[in-house]
């Protein structure tokens, strides 16, 4: 009897540590909020070795340094880039005019360090991709400047979740916006009609476009927008689509954007707007004068997307809901290496569900007023010089 008792006891204590160390294994590895809201538990998919992970740079803006901001349509892009010319804290801070969207950006012996569309306007065309820029930002930088120095480049970007940056943008068009002068150049030339054929009179816009309209466009840049953009279009034959089959275009194109987001020096994801700000501050070693603000819903919009809609906006956004969760696995992580190097208290950081769009029945856009592109109605051209 006694030997039955105390077996009965050892069997209790094992089972109270086993489900202690699940507890463990479960919330020990996670970045843990600091509210009410779920907690991260773990990296979903991808993992990355400590070199990818481990991104610091001690930046020298007055010898060769330069960062090279690629703006992707509807992603919160506008507002960081404001950040980048209006709170940084610089020993010369760009100088900024009321009424014109250019700043000058000029260290104290005349050195560019910034090129984005707030310190030089559209050089590479409007909202250049990774691309365009590849192939431009140094002779634009020659022109500006001429070929005096070494010049080190840091790429860095804004990402967002593409379901709600999909929907956003097709807001943002149905109000008139069209991108239309956007240069789309890959291999020294522009895709042409027969390519990428217009989803809309080329004279007007696509002004009051419905959603399934939207959706229904087989030529509709909005689709994987973010893929394509941060992808070497040169892999894939730029946009001509005949010769290759759309399977192993589309694994070319993923591939290229991953690995080329993965050499970035910094990337940020728009749900994660205060560690986005921290981890820029903590790569570059700059602060900025202002915080972010995290602008998870809008008081003046509401969208109702049908499970229809929402199934098919995922079905064309395949490729960039793979990079997403690639770009979220290497941010988190990121951040987790800083928190653990600063030895501060890990921040909020919204759970994977609570990050992601809310569901086929509703949409909470992110915030218009903050959202705001009206460059998209000008050329590049008008906007150097602006």
């Amino acid at each position: 009897m006694l030997d039955r008792r105390r077996c009965k006891l050892y069997a209790g204590f094992a089972a109270v540590l086993v489900f202690a160390l699940l507890l463990f294994a479960y919330f020990g590895d996670g970045i843990r909020s600091t509210s009410s809201e779920k907690i991260v538990t773990h990296f979903k998919t991808n993992s990355f070795p400590v070199d990818v992970v481990d991104r610091r740079y001690d930046i020298d803006i007055e010898t060769e340094d330069v960062l090279v901001f690629l703006h992707i349509q509807k992603t919160g892009g506008s507002v960081f880039g404001r950040h980048l010319v209006r709170d940084l804290d610089l020993a010369s801070p760009c100088v900024c005019y009321k009424g014109r969207k250019r700043c000058d950006c000029l260290t104290a012996n005349k050195r560019l360090w910034l090129f984005s569309r707030y310190s030089m306007g559209w050089l590479c065309g409007l909202h250049a991709d990774w691309t365009e820029l590849q192939d431009c930002v140094e002779s634009a930088m020659n022109r500006k400047e001429g070929p005096k120095r070494n010049r080190r480049y840091h790429y860095i970007t804004i990402l967002r979740n593409p379901i709600s940056r999909y929907i956003s943008e097709w807001k943002h068009v149905s109000r008139g916006a069209t991108w239309k002068s956007a240069l789309l150049k890959c291999n020294g030339k522009e895709a042409t009609l027969e390519e990428l054929p217009f989803c809309y009179d080329y004279e007007s816009t696509w002004s009051g476009v419905t959603l399934d309209d939207f959706i229904g466009c087989e030529h509709n840049l909005a689709s994987n927008r973010q893929t394509r953009m941060l992808a070497n279009l040169s892999k894939i034959n730029c946009y001509n689509k005949t010769g290759m089959d759309p399977i192993t275009r589309d694994k070319l194109m993923l591939e290229s954007a991953k690995e080329n987001l993965k050499k970035f020096s910094f990337f940020g994801i728009v749900e994660f707007q205060r560690n986005s700000q921290e981890l820029f501050e903590y790569t570059f070693n700059l602060k900025f004068l202002e915080d972010f603000t995290q602008y998870n819903v809008t008081h003046s919009s509401k969208v109702n997307v049908s499970k229809k809609q929402y199934q098919a906006i995922s079905k064309l956004n395949k490729l960039d809901e793979e990079l997403y969760q690639y770009a979220k696995d290497l941010f988190l992580q990121r951040v987790r290496k800083m928190q653990s190097d600063l030895n501060v208290d890990r921040h909020n950081l919204t759970s994977y569900e609570k990050d992601t769009y809310g569901g086929p029945d509703s949409f909470e856009a992110y915030d218009e007023e903050v959202e705001d592109e009206d460059d998209d109605y000008y050329s590049s051209s008008k906007m150097e010089g602006n």
